[in-house]
């Protein structure tokens, strides 16, 4: 089953969750653009591409919404926004698996900054 979306509980504020989350994007060559205080959208290659060479030219696109949970806590969701689809059945599961792959390094850099409280996904 496909993973629509992954939660990051971290502790922190709206605002560190925030800076964390965009670095471990930018470091793993996403462009991450802010529609608010909250929320974003990270894309990674070109629909261009994956349109003209198919799975060969990959496009991953996820959203970023931070949500306050309790005092001290945020919740940093990534939700899947690009389902692959223009590459074909090798498009959809590389989309698949890039976003597994990226649950476990965002996981690790959550984890790495001290801040990581819980993973879920859905």
């Amino acid at each position: 089953m496909a993973i629509n979306y992954v939660d990051f509980l971290v502790t922190g504020d709206p605002a560190a969750a925030r800076a964390t989350a965009e670095q471990a994007l930018v470091a793993r060559k996403f462009s991450v653009t802010w529609h608010d205080e909250r929320t974003a959208t990270a894309e990674r290659g070109t629909k261009t591409a994956n349109l003209l060479i198919g799975a060969f030219g990959q496009y991953f696109k996820v959203g970023v919404r931070l949500m306050s949970t309790q005092p001290g806590e945020t919740t940093v969701r990534i939700e899947r926004q690009s389902s692959g689809w223009m590459g074909g059945a090798i498009g959809v599961a590389r989309t698949n698996k890039n976003l597994a792959s990226l649950r476990g390094e965002l996981e690790s850099t959550f984890a790495g900054a001290g801040v990581l409280r819980g993973v879920s996904e859905g």
